[in-house]
């Protein structure tokens, strides 16, 4: 095969391959289908968002024997640290997260060792 042939048949081969991405049986797509990443959930109601230098929600409620999450959605590490020494989760790695079980009824504020002078505090309250 000459060099024109090889160039009309790769030619040929690409331009089947882009028809055949445009096919697809998911009709809300009109460009084909295409991988995409799941979307993320809702957080539990037992979730804590480290975001913004920000514990979210600030105050969270929950029963004795619940465990609360502390997902950490900033690019930097943070902590999840009780004033009285009642539990510190240590680093939670930018994209990490950490969980801590309630097992007395209380009111224990908390903070982010790294970030409590920018404001990153709350309260979780055990009922």
């Amino acid at each position: 095969m000459r060099t024109g042939q090889y160039a009309s048949a790769l030619f040929a081969l690409l331009t089947l391959s882009l028809i055949g991405l445009g096919c697809s049986s998911n009709s809300s797509n009109p460009y084909g289908s295409s991988p995409t990443a799941p979307s993320p959930g809702a957080p539990s109601a037992n979730t804590v968002l480290m975001s913004g230098m920000t514990f979210s929600p600030a105050t969270i409620t929950v029963a004795v024997g619940t465990t609360v999450t502390w997902k950490n959605n900033d690019g930097v590490a943070h902590t999840s640290t009780s004033d009285a020494g009642v539990w510190d989760t240590g680093n939670i790695a930018a994209g990490s997260s950490a969980v801590t079980t309630f097992k007395t009824a209380g009111t224990f504020p908390y903070n982010c060792t790294y970030h409590v002078s920018m404001g990153m505090r709350g309260t979780v309250i055990v009922k």
